[in-house]
């Protein structure tokens, strides 16, 4: 056993005989779980057996729906990545009452079994654990053996992760226990990702949401949106997609395949989230406080969110150049008024080709586009447009300066 666990060990048998909590002997997120759990009266010996009634359980999960179903397929396929191992993967509300459970047939029905739909897994009541701890700490934890604040959870290692809603607010907590820490650390990668992809699944459906109050909405550029949000819906698939084949990979310990699997994923969840943000910036009529924007950013952001709409009017948009540019605006209102001015260039350059350029002057940042439409679509070319984006922008539409 490594240090820090024969360190958990002894700090756990201190506090059982004595009841005084030693410092110096758990880590830090360690320490503050078993101090929320002395504070709460959890019992060291055993857990407190609340939860629901199986009528009340039914109507918690109905109440849920959507967050079972958006976490259904990545419940399935971190069981799946688990592979024979003894394990179960649990889904909590933001409460921490368990709203389901996936694993082996020991853990699930067992006389072992692991706490059910209904129980109650906060801190108070159960210790230091997967489900309470991470609701409890706002984030990402791990429990190894000993240090479960209660004796009967020492064979697990247990980890855990709040899950979050389009908002920043908690909507529940997803959580994996298995008996052998090396197979804790083999999950972890996929565990948070599997996490983000659950909160993905929840934005598509608020996105799907919001496109319904979109369509009866006036000056909105509607069958663009339409199709940026199709754009982002198989982002979404992409991301599901290399999960599910990462967790049958993990099940057969094909591990660099895996990382590599993982890493995609990621790395789709991060444009998919960043795809949103603009689109619900871009579809919805709100204003934000001005902040600091990163022109550069969001300028190239947009060109990618539009490369379905070039492919529609067969446009080629080539960056030539972009330098750094900050300036200070509401990010949505800023948004829409790039957003139209490069749907508004795709748009004339049809079957053609727009060049972008943004480059930083001492007032602001210049965006240069030089638009090539196909043959037979005009007699000549467009001048270039040049748009000067003032480093301090109360009302992007009327502070453009076009040229």
């Amino acid at each position: 056993m490594v240090a820090w666990l024969d360190a958990a060990l002894e700090a756990g048998r201190l506090y059982r005989s004595i009841g005084a909590l030693d410092e110096e002997q758990l880590r830090p997120h360690v320490l503050r779980a078993w101090v929320r759990s002395h504070g709460g009266g959890a019992d060291p010996s055993r857990p407190r057996a609340e939860g629901l009634s199986s009528l009340n359980t039914e109507r918690l999960r109905e109440r849920h729906g959507g967050l079972l179903g958006a976490a259904e397929p990545y419940l399935c396929a971190l069981s799946r990545a688990s592979g024979d191992e003894r394990h179960a993967v649990m889904m909590g509300d933001a409460q921490a009452i368990v709203l389901d459970v996936r694993g082996d047939e020991q853990s699930v029905h067992g006389p072992e079994r692991v706490p059910g739909p209904g129980a109650l897994l906060e801190e108070s009541a159960c210790g230091a654990n997967g489900v309470g701890t991470a609701l409890a700490e706002g984030g990402y934890v791990e429990l190894v053996g000993p240090e479960h604040f209660i004796q009967g959870f020492h064979p697990f290692t247990c980890q855990g992760i709040p899950l979050r809603d389009e908002r920043g607010e908690v909507a529940g907590v997803l959580s994996v226990s298995v008996r052998r820490p090396e197979i804790g650390r083999r999950l972890r990668e996929i565990l948070l990702c599997a996490a983000h992809a659950i909160e993905m699944e929840l934005l598509a459906v608020r996105l799907e949401q919001d496109m319904e109050r979109v369509l009866g909405a006036r000056d909105v550029p509607t069958e663009a949106l339409k199709r940026l949000l199709q754009d982002i819906l198989q982002v979404q698939e992409a991301a599901r997609l290399r999960i599910e084949i990462a967790a049958d990979q993990l099940a057969r310990r094909l591990l660099t395949h895996t990382r590599d699997l993982i890493q995609l994923a990621a790395m789709v969840l991060s444009r998919f989230r960043r795809r949103v943000a603009l689109w619900r910036a871009l579809a919805l009529d709100e204003t934000v406080a001005p902040r600091q924007v990163a022109l550069d950013t969001m300028v190239r952001d947009i060109a990618e969110l539009l490369e379905v709409e070039s492919a529609v009017r067969d446009v080629t948009m080539t960056i030539q150049e972009i330098e750094p540019v900050v300036v200070e605006a509401d990010p949505h209102t800023l948004a829409r008024a790039l957003f139209r001015v490069l749907l508004g260039a795709i748009t004339a350059a049809r079957g053609g080709v727009v060049h972008l350029a943004l480059r930083s002057r001492p007032t602001g940042g210049e965006l240069c586009l030089t638009l090539t439409p196909g043959l037979g679509v005009t007699m000549k070319a467009p001048p270039p447009v040049r748009i000067l984006v003032p480093a301090r922008l109360e009302a992007p539409e009327c502070g453009f300066h076009a040229s």
